[in-house]
């Protein structure tokens, strides 16, 4: 395997927008580790966002055409902690424009969005029932049991069964315009219908926030023997709603600033602000020691420790990851599991996620 140092000498040294992207896939690396064991699948860098996909793990929910946000979320996650209050944020009946095309109709079942991140849940009902709907990432190839619960224990490819029940394959994909970040799961229910969790990031104080979604569907077709996706008959919408902003509850900042001086930074300042879905959490640091600094080679990360020096579980938000808001200062924002209560001491430990080898934690007063 090539190291860092050899993929630096092969492609020379990255643009900042690129370093940029890599800090956020890194760290949504670190918080996909403590989802529960899904298909894995790959993401894709396309400007400033990254889209994860993942296939949610089985369970009864799947019987019965009922996955909402919560359910996506309980489906998929190890450990999973929102506040009760929850419930009560997400939004039904969401008027929406747009959403039609030839092979399909993309309509938003259920949304949450808290001022700082933004849940929908939608459907994609295919227009005929002799089409067979995709997400983004699957394959005609891929095994018919990686279409979600219902389709658990099932043989054979997804080609496999779009031949036995005589259907066209349609690839669809779906994206929150602006969103900082957008990560996205899906599952086929039994009556054909695709349904889509995105989870993206948003900042806003107003009171509603308008939304865009784009939609797009395309068929695959086959070409010298093998299944292909037919772009010149790709069909595109876009979805157009209103969701209030539910907002955030309390928020804490740290007292003081601390120095890592095995990094080469000073932290000047954490933020944690509490939802009922997460704590969001602001970690804002600069370059003090550049030398020291660089020695990282791009790897630097942070984590929050419990009381016994473990890590605190992730929040149920995909994050923003690490963002230069100059040559030296950086932030990074990630989220924590939900809590009734906001901390007044915390332990932040840095370390290096390239080699693992290396760590530095802190203690800040919150106030």
């Amino acid at each position: 395997m090539r190291d860092i140092r050899e993929l630096k000498k092969a492609f020379g040294r990255a643009d900042e927008a690129f370093v940029n992207n890599l800090y956020y896939t890194l760290a949504n690396i670190q918080m996909d580790e403590r989802r529960k064991p899904v298909k894995k699948i790959g993401f894709r860098l396309v400007a400033a966002i990254v889209i994860g996909c993942m296939l949610s793990a089985g369970t009864v929910l799947a019987f019965t055409n009922s996955w909402g946000i919560l359910d996506f979320l309980r489906g998929r996650w190890e450990n999973v902690k929102v506040l009760p209050e929850a419930a009560d944020l997400v939004q039904k009946g969401v008027v929406q424009e747009g959403g039609q095309t030839e092979f399909g109709n993309f309509v938003v079942r259920e949304a949450v969005f808290d001022g700082k991140s933004l849940y929908i849940v939608m459907d994609v009902k295919p227009s005929s029932s002799g089409y067979l709907l995709l997400g983004p990432d699957a394959f005609p190839s891929d095994p018919i049991s990686n279409m979600g619960p219902f389709f658990s224990g099932k043989l054979g490819t997804i080609a496999d069964y779009a031949r036995e029940g005589n259907k066209e394959m349609i690839s669809t994909s779906v994206g929150i315009d602006g969103a900082i970040s957008c990560s996205i799961d899906y599952i086929l229910e039994e009556g054909g219908t695709l349904v889509y969790m995105l989870n993206g990031n948003i900042s806003s104080s107003s009171a509603q926030e308008e939304i865009k979604i784009n939609c797009v569907a395309v068929p695959f077709i086959s070409r010298e023997g093998k299944m292909v996706i037919d772009d010149s008959n790709k069909q595109k919408t876009t979805i157009s709603i209103t969701l209030k902003n539910s907002g955030t509850k309390e928020s804490v900042t740290s007292i003081m600033p601390v120095i890592y001086s095995d990094f080469g930074i000073r932290v000047d300042k954490v933020i944690l602000t509490a939802s009922a879905m997460d704590i969001y959490a602001d970690i804002e640091y600069t370059v003090i020691d550049r030398e020291k600094f660089a020695q990282n080679e791009d790897g630097l990360l942070f984590e929050f420790l419990d009381n016994t020096g473990n890590p605190i579980p992730g929040g149920v938000s995909s994050g923003e990851g690490i963002q230069a808001l100059d040559r030296n200062r950086f932030i990074q924002k990630i989220s924590l599991q939900a809590s009734e209560t906001l901390p007044n001491e915390i332990t932040l430990r840095a370390y290096n996620c390239w080699r693992k080898d290396s760590y530095e934690s802190h203690t800040f007063k919150m106030k």
